[in-house]
C-alpha cells in the first residue's frame, strides 16, 4: 500500500513548481531555527534585516512597475 502511495505521489507532483520552492524554504528556515537556540539576538537581527531588505525590494519593484508601465 505504501509503495502504491509513493508511486501515485511521484506521478502527481511536479518538483519544478511549488514543492521545490517549499523544500528550498525549509533548507533556509531549519538552520535559522537551530541558530536561534544558541544565538537568539543574532538570529533576530538576521530575520529583521532579511525582512527589511525583502520589503525594500518589493516596494522598489512596485514603484518601478508603477512608473515604467508598458504602453500598448
Amino acid at each position: 500500500m505504501l509503495g502504491w502511495l509513493y508511486r501515485y505521489w511521484d506521478e502527481r507532483v511536479s518538483y519544478e513548481g511549488g514543492m521545490s520552492l517549499l523544500l528550498m524554504d525549509g533548507l533556509l528556515l531549519i538552520p535559522l531555527i537551530m541558530a536561534a537556540f544558541f544565538y537568539p539576538l543574532q538570529a533576530l537581527i538576521a530575520v529583521g534585516a532579511l525582512l527589511l531588505v525583502s520589503l525594500a525590494a518589493y516596494e522598489g519593484y512596485v514603484l518601478w512597475k508603477r512608473h515604467h508601465h508598458i504602453r500598448s
